[in-house]
């Protein structure tokens, strides 16, 4: 639930922010702001290339934006790399399969790793002799799609590849994550089992220092929302080596945006994930409430996280971001907010939001945060004049 009535940036401490660019996005276009919400650059996706509106977006360090384009059941999915003046600068399109493999377009998320090859989450109808393990009879007569995991070479040959059906239990599911199972889409003739929304290569951290191989570098992390669990993959032998369904009100449900917390930054090493709160089927006080929590991934306990009761809550999509002056850029997709709150307001036992340093209100599934300095072009463009807001008390939501 956002603080402010208007639109634009509504709140903003200039003293108290990791001041930088913020990337948004909300159907073929894709913008940078500064900190007033001023647009300091703009990308459209080619739409005759493909007409799925874009699901994820991120800046790379030369300036190029990396999208990916589709979702659900898309057919005409795809990843699209633009440079800064907006021309297509690589792109992987459904005909990149794998032999003999069907596999429906890329969807949610796109991840470029440090050797320049691209994680990429597609899927894929469960093979028929995997459907033998299948129990539930409800899944018998209809096509159960997972996901599969890619990762694509410059030249757009598949150089890994992992298959949920051949690693996952079948009869885990949760079918109140996808009330639309047997509609929409689906045709009445599918269910969508994983519906992977992150995917993330785990970067140098202090727990692969330390001697714990789960935690490799270059493993790969998923977020299969109807499972209400997050994985890590050993990228060699294609094992789940961890898993985190977590036991806070009842553990995660329909969670978004896991992701290890890289080097440099306050919590390196921890995972921070968005626990959106999809339903009530484990705790009634889950319900329309969601979690930002960061997990120490070795002993899986909780070392901070984020709520304010029914104040916030998103069933769908959503981010958090760790900055590096320890503050978290949360995106609260449904309240179509994007806020930044101190890490020293919120501690284990916070109960209330003390202090919210900067939002901004404009509708996103995700947003990330970038310093000033990111890439060439943003260092071009010069520090931005940052004017603080504050909104007036008589349009400030009452405190609960």
């Amino acid at each position: 639930m956002r603080t402010v009535y208007p639109v634009g940036t509504t709140i903003y401490k200039p003293e108290r922010c990791y001041n930088g660019y913020t990337i948004l996005w909300r159907g073929r276009r894709v913008k940078l702001i500064d900190m007033n919400g001023r647009t300091v650059h703009e990308w459209e996706a080619d739409v005759e290339k493909m007409r799925e509106g874009i699901s994820r977006a991120r800046l790379l360090e030369n300036g190029n934006v990396l999208v990916a384009r589709g979702d659900m059941m898309s057919e005409d999915g795809g990843i699209q790399e633009y440079n800064w003046d907006n021309s297509l600068a690589w792109e992987y399109l459904p005909e990149g399969r794998i032999p003999h493999r069907e596999l429906l377009g890329p969807h949610h998320d796109v991840f470029r790793k440090p050797n320049g090859n691209t994680l990429v989450i597609c899927r894929e109808a469960v093979p028929e002799e995997y459907m033998k393990e299948v129990r539930d009879p409800r899944f018998r007569n209809i096509t159960l799609y997972g996901d599969a995991i890619l990762e694509v070479a410059p030249s757009r040959e598949v150089v890994w590849d992992w298959h949920g059906y051949g690693h996952l239990d079948l009869n885990h599911y949760r079918i109140v994550a996808s009330p639309d199972w047997r509609a929409g889409p689906y045709n009445n003739t599918a269910c969508d089992w994983m519906h992977v929304n992150t995917v993330q290569a785990l970067p140098e951290n202090r727990w692969h220092d330390a001697g714990d191989e789960r935690f490799r570098p270059g493993n790969v992390m998923i977020s299969p929302r109807c499972l209400d669990t997050v994985y890590i993959i050993d990228r060699e032998t294609k094992e789940v080596i961890w898993s985190y369904s977590g036991d806070y009100r009842g553990g995660l449900s329909g969670q978004h945006e896991p992701h290890m917390i890289e080097k440099g930054l306050p919590g390196e090493g921890n995972i921070l994930i968005f626990d959106n709160g999809a339903s009530p089927w484990k705790d009634l006080a889950h319900a329309g409430r969601s979690y930002v929590l960061e997990v120490n991934p070795v002993t899986k306990e909780i070392v901070w996280k984020y709520e304010n009761g029914e104040q916030f809550h998103a069933t769908f999509t959503s981010s958090a971001q760790r900055l590096p002056n320890g503050n978290t850029l949360i995106c609260e997709s449904a309240g179509r907010r994007i806020f930044e709150v101190t890490r020293s307001a919120l501690g284990l036992h916070a109960r209330r939001i003390e202090e919210t340093v900067w939002e901004y209100v404009e509708g996103t599934s995700r947003a990330y945060r970038y310093p000033y300095d990111y890439c060439p072009q943003t260092r071009a463009l010069g520090k931005p004049r940052e004017v603080s807001v504050t909104p007036p008390k008589d349009m400030r939501v009452p405190p609960d």
